[in-house]
């Protein structure tokens, strides 16, 4: 894995899908040595930071549950066949399932048995976190081929007091203003909503320790779903407030569907603009959801009292895509180049976070005289406005302090990176300064 290469969207994709394909087996969960065992392999690439937070501790108006730890379950038949077995998948068994060894009759045991019968084929990922329960997830057609008769169900599991484990990154810029990179790390063998969003927030931390400058400071975090962004909270909830000027929540990065992006609570944050603004000029076609769709940890950073400016891109979205928490989202469901392509489009953001700046004129009044500065054609004529005039031109026009360069991007309906060398031709001539508020 040391071969982790960012140089281009398609190595990042192709090496996101390689340690995708590492982490896959690992059976995750809230809390226990699966989500351990897999920030150990991401430490192997970046200088990701665990930290523990212990069973029963109160975190905003959540309690950390306590720390499940599964070795073996199984469903077996009266000639000891198993006919449902964790080793084969670790989706059988219900998440968070307490400990049971006993014989059931089928009727007995059917309330405990889970499945999809509009998706036979499909085995559901079900969880039980804050009510203690057990049970086993199936296909339809498992279910269906059971037989009468007695069968011996076993959890080979403890719940007990230990501790909720997160990861972090910070990536110090020129500012102590922050970027927040976010993530989910809790769920067992499933390549979309799960997987997908740590290899591409990984891939992007690398890739922005590979740049020769950086103006924020970039802030990733590795959560178990809703209790580690709340237990993250509070923590760092009055540092974020002050500090955090735009963030995404990075899941659901690697399917084969368009674009998403769904919107920061209030749907006008620098998060949602410099997303809307390269989506726009990229021309991969995408869609945009309003933050009543939100349904990840966009509801915790988005949160009253939180308030953060936080967005979320995805490609297949979440509860969009039939293959959604069950076994069929898989190594084949997620590709290289979905991923290449998620990952491209969020290092479009990020220069376009990098490079936002709000401009003024150092004239005292009317346009300046591009020509004797090399910046204007010489000879004039009914066609003389080439794309790197009007470029000036427009960064001219509105370089007052009021509009930064997303809002006069947005107002030319070009690209905010686009307008990115006008401007520092016209910071190099003397005619422009940043405007600091």
């Amino acid at each position: 894995m040391n071969g982790f290469s960012v140089e281009t969207p398609e190595a990042a994709g192709a090496s996101m899908h390689d340690l995708m394909r590492r982490l896959f087996p690992i059976c995750r969960s809230l809390t226990g040595e699966g989500v351990r065992d897999s920030f150990r392999i991401l430490q192997e690439l970046a200088p990701i930071g665990m930290h523990e937070v212990a069973s029963g501790t109160q975190v905003l108006d959540w309690i950390v549950p306590d720390e499940w730890s599964i070795r073996d379950g199984y469903v077996a038949d009266d000639a000891g066949n198993r006919v449902i077995d964790f080793r084969a998948n670790n989706l059988h068994v219900l998440g968070y399932s307490e400990p049971v060894d006993a014989t059931f009759t089928l009727d007995e045991l059917r309330p405990h048995l889970h499945s999809l019968p509009d998706q036979p084929d499909a085995i559901p990922y079900l969880t039980s976190y804050y009510a203690r329960r057990w049970g086993f997830c199936l296909t339809d057609r498992q279910l269906q081929a059971l037989k009468p008769g007695s069968y011996r169900a076993v959890i080979d599991a403890t719940l007990a007091p230990g501790s909720l484990t997160y990861a972090d990154w910070v990536i110090p810029g020129d500012s102590d203003e922050e970027v927040l990179l976010a993530t989910n790390i809790c769920h067992p063998s499933m390549a979309n909503n799960e997987l997908s969003g740590p290899v591409t927030v990984l891939a992007l931390g690398l890739w922005l320790m590979g740049l020769p400058e950086r103006r924020y400071t970039y802030r990733l975090a590795f959560l178990p779903e809703t209790i580690g962004a709340v237990a993250y909270l509070d923590r760092h909830l009055d540092h974020m407030k002050a500090k955090t000027i735009a963030g995404y929540q990075v899941v659901c990065t690697g399917g084969p569907d368009d674009f998403t992006y769904l919107e920061s609570r209030h749907g006008n944050s620098l998060a949602d603009r410099a997303a809307l603004n390269v989506l726009a000029h990229d021309g991969r076609p995408y869609r945009v959801l309003d933050h009543t769709r939100r349904a990840s940890d966009e509801r915790q950073w988005c949160s009253p009292g939180a308030g953060l400016p936080i967005g979320s891109l995805m490609r297949s979205k979440y509860h969009d895509y039939a293959e959604y928490h069950t076994s069929l989202d898989d190594l084949d469901f997620v590709r290289p180049e979905h991923l290449a392509a998620a990952f491209d489009i969020y290092c479009k953001i990020i220069r376009t976070l990098e490079m936002n700046r709000s401009w003024r004129s150092t004239l005292r009044a009317g346009e300046p005289q591009l020509g004797r500065r090399g910046l204007y054609p010489s000879m004039g004529g009914r066609n003389h406005l080439d794309a790197d005039v009007e470029a000036l031109s427009a960064v001219l026009g509105y370089a007052d302090g009021s509009m930064d360069m997303i809002a006069i991007a947005d107002a030319h309906k070009r690209s905010a990176l686009g307008l990115a060398p006008a401007a520092a031709k016209l910071y190099a001539a003397g005619l422009i300064v940043e405007d600091r508020g």
